[in-house]
């Protein structure tokens, strides 16, 4: 549908509202559309609300990275619809494996070392890629639909608050993203927590869990839900460090 909205100033923008998350098959299929077709869409997610588009396109990435105004040197995370869609961009190890067990889907953003094929525009020549299953249908579903992942950057422009209520992304890109999605207001107003696994011993135990951006979990949470997890323990430490990005 199209609609306007005024937000300080006339908006016109494709809009599509979520009324029940269990029936939104309507909603999960026009955002792949776009996506699919080189388009950027904003949706809800379990954190803040993201900006996407389909990273194996990399005119769709370019776009993407002007419209938020970043430097693409930076990359962008991924959201998968499951651990196992994951499992093309990275190999996960002994201790990644307990991780995503315990907090996937959900709040929490993973740096991993990418595999040797995945492109070049996609890692902007770096050795590692951030991953997420967030807990939540609609970026879960169109991943799934477009058999692959899509951006899970936040939807505001760089330096710009981040968006939880749709109208603080629309005030922010306007007209340059082709879908927007409301899902009414996110249940937190933090961001994911982004962490990472230590390089590991020759025998394969983990030394550390790094902590490179606190937000939805705290590093208490993580370690508490870490200390009562038997195969947990074979292969962490028990140390969580704080680390610079």
């Amino acid at each position: 549908m199209f609609v306007v909205i005024k937000l300080g100033k006339q908006l016109t923008a494709e809009i599509m509202t979520i009324d029940d998350l269990e029936n939104c098959d309507n909603v999960i299929e026009r955002a792949a559309e776009v996506i699919s077709s080189g388009g950027i869409v904003v949706y809800p997610t379990d954190t803040s609300y993201g900006l996407g588009c389909d990273p194996r396109n990399r005119d769709a990435l370019e776009r993407l990275g002007a419209v938020k105004r970043r430097d693409r040197s930076m990359g962008f995370p991924l959201l998968f619809a499951d651990t196992s869609q994951c499992e093309s961009y990275h190999e996960f190890g002994s201790l990644e494996k307990v991780i995503v067990k315990i907090f996937w889907p959900g709040a929490l953003t993973l740096i991993v070392h990418a595999r040797p094929d995945v492109p070049n525009h996609i890692t902007t020549g770096r050795s590692s890629i951030a991953i997420r299953v967030p807990n939540h249908v609609i970026p879960r579903g169109i991943a799934r639909r477009i058999d692959g992942p899509i951006v899970g950057t936040s939807a505001n422009r760089t330096g710009g608050p981040s968006p939880f209520d749709l109208t603080v992304a629309l005030d922010q890109l306007s007209n340059e993203v082709d879908l927007y999605i409301d899902g009414g207001v996110s249940s937190t107003h933090n961001n994911s927590t982004v962490i990472g696994v230590q390089e590991t011993l020759e025998n394969g135990d983990a030394l550390n869990i790094k902590i490179y951006r606190e937000g939805a979990l705290s590093s208490e949470d993580i370690s508490q839900k870490l200390k009562v997890d038997s195969d947990a323990m074979r292969f962490w430490t028990s140390q969580i460090i704080d680390a610079d990005m």
